[in-house]
């Protein structure tokens, strides 16, 4: 059997970003299919790949914009004089020069030579001014063969935008990763008392994620026997936590915790450890803290925005939006979160929402998200029957 090379083009593997989990586990699954040949063209920092992981992988360095001046010389290595596919999962913001490349010179035609079809895994946050994709964001779609969006959130966008039908799949977890642990265990993995109210956010120091109004939030709820888990990338990039906490005298309440110095099962005990979760997003294409708080039998509440919201299972542990704004060069609407409202949120699913089989109702709200399930239900009839529609057998 002639195997047909499928490319991955994303955040590196070895990122701790949603996106590089997200192709780290389609990679993997898809390196069991004998009908492909795997490899991964990642953008990441300080990594060089592992033979670890069941595909070649192609890192370059972050300052090498979106990997324009290597992917020629990455898909002749990788497959040769063979056609096949590449896959992006990336913001439609950074590939207009791989789907519409206007740039000239060899890069265009090697771009435009119909070596490989191209499709795309669309994370969608946010819709633009109208319900759609701005019109740059439009005009890139245009340049794939094959759209998929993460749920039914960007399936709205992405077809009120281009004014067809476009597929859904969600990402998926593995149940054996983040399950729920022992709650005093975790408890005293972050310091905190058995006896106290823990929550928790976990969240990325990224503009998209409001620390602001997290901390702003905490500061309306804090009291005796409360403590507040925070769970980031980074101290220090768009927002500056330690600054946050002195500023709303949280010094004493908040407990933070780093990626990378956890592993995902102990992150589960963290997870586990909370009386509920909450991820101050301005808009989630999908959201993996949210499915593994649920997933740890821990509530969530979110904003009613965005794919996250597609996640959570009850209602009233949705924050409502009264205002929103524009943002960014792509025109993204986003909604402008209340801490007052969010703190009222917070204090009602505390108080009404540990009832006997809370905890069951959380995890099951998310069991169709197992890998287990999603990919021999989903994922998998997605590329194989993917082969022949996009001509590459």
């Amino acid at each position: 059997m002639k195997q047909v090379p499928l490319l991955f083009l994303s955040d590196s593997p070895s990122e701790p970003t949603g996106l590089g989990r997200i192709t780290k586990d389609l990679a993997v699954l898809c390196s069991s299919l004998p009908q492909f040949r795997v490899g991964v063209m990642g953008r990441g920092a300080g990594w060089l790949g592992s033979r670890q992981l069941p595909f070649p992988q192609y890192v370059f360095d972050m300052t090498h914009q979106w990997g324009e001046e290597h992917i020629e010389q990455v898909w002749n290595d990788f497959a040769g004089s063979r056609e096949g596919i590449v896959m992006t999962i990336w913001d439609l913001s950074r590939l207009d020069w791989f789907a519409r490349p206007r740039m000239g010179g060899r890069l265009q035609e090697f771009l435009e030579s119909k070596r490989f079809r191209k499709w795309c895994y669309v994370p969608v946050d946010s819709y633009g001014v109208g319900g759609r994709l701005t019109g740059l964001a439009a005009d890139t779609l245009l340049g794939f063969d094959r759209v998929l969006a993460y749920g039914m959130f960007g399936k709205d966008v992405l077809e009120y935008t281009l004014q067809r039908e476009v597929d859904w799949i969600p990402h998926g977890y593995s149940a054996k990763v983040f399950s729920r642990r022992d709650k005093v265990a975790g408890r005293g993995m972050l310091g905190v008392a058995e006896d106290e109210q823990l929550v928790g956010c976990v969240m990325t120091n990224q503009q998209r994620k409001d620390w602001g109004a997290c901390f702003a939030t905490w500061a309306r709820v804090r009291k005796s026997g409360r403590k507040f888990w925070a769970h980031v990338d980074m101290l220090e990039r768009y927002w500056n936590l330690r600054a946050l906490a002195v500023d709303f005298g949280l010094e004493k309440d908040v407990v933070v915790t780093f990626t990378g110095d956890y592993t995902a099962e102990q992150l589960s005990y963290l997870y586990s450890a909370c009386d509920m979760t909450m991820l101050l997003s301005l808009g989630e294409g999908f959201g993996y803290p949210i499915v593994e708080s649920l997933a740890c039998g821990v509530p969530v509440i979110h904003t009613h925005y965005g794919g996250g919201a597609e996640l959570v299972p009850e209602a009233n542990w949705l924050v409502g939006v009264d205002v929103t704004r524009l943002d960014g060069l792509w025109n993204c609407v986003r909604p402008v979160l209340n801490p007052v409202k969010w703190a009222e949120k917070m204090e009602w699913v505390l108080a009404n929402d540990c009832y006997e089989g809370m905890s069951e109702r959380c995890v099951a709200s998310v069991s169709h998200l197992e890998w287990n399930k999603l990919w021999p239900s989903a994922w998998k009839k997605f590329f194989l029957e993917g082969i022949g529609e996009h001509g590459c057998d």
